[in-house]
């Protein structure tokens, strides 16, 4: 059977979203280096992280342009639920939007510290402490039920973990040290990807 193009565009649409999305905040907030107090060196778990991800791209492409390749990772959905999963991107790309507009400058492409860095506890951030993160497995998350392609969703769902857990720690760990009680206070009320029941 041939996988639906709507299916295939929507990926592609998703992707190519996600990629825009980061570039405007990217170059909207450049990296302050000089303002730079701590920051995230790459782990070996990054590393694995960005090999799945390069892997999760791959078999990306290849369900865009020749779905059949890969269709013995295909999974039985039906068209309704892959729908619930174009309904899970767009609910992330809205998170994801908010979490930017309540960090603005005190966003940054990759995990840091700087001089005039803030604790943000407004937007998402009432309620959880990472909701980039709960974005990016929402978004890259809903590429299984979109592709309904187990090998496309899970390279991208477990890429996204891998590298959220690294950054968690790290953030978690420098906003302890930056912001002391402060922070405990904060955490205490609040969810990692969730909020707190």
């Amino acid at each position: 059977m041939t996988e639906p193009i709507l299916f295939r565009i929507l990926l592609f649409a998703l992707l190519a979203a996600f990629v825009a999305h980061r570039a405007y905040y990217t170059r909207k907030f450049p990296a302050a280096e000089k303002d730079t107090l701590n920051r995230l060196d790459q782990t070996t778990t990054s590393r694995i992280a960005a090999l799945i991800s390069l892997a999760a791209l791959i078999s990306s492409i290849v369900y865009m342009i020749f779905p059949n390749l890969i269709s013995w990772a295909s999974l039985p959905l039906p068209a309704i639920l892959r729908w619930l999963g174009v309904g899970m991107v767009l609910a992330g790309f809205a998170l994801l939007e908010w979490s930017h507009r309540a960090l603005a400058a005190n966003w940054s492409d990759q995990p840091r510290i700087t001089q005039t860095q803030q604790l943000v506890q407004t937007g998402p951030y009432r309620w959880i402490r990472h909701p980039i993160y709960t974005s990016f497995l929402l978004i890259l998350g809903a590429t299984l039920i979109i592709s309904a392609n187990w090998l496309v969703g899970l390279c991208w769902i477990v890429s996204v973990s891998l590298d959220a857990a690294v950054r968690i720690r790290f953030e978690e760990q420098a906003l302890r040290d930056k912001f002391g009680q402060e922070y405990e206070a904060y955490l205490s009320k609040t969810g990692s990807l969730l909020p707190k029941i």
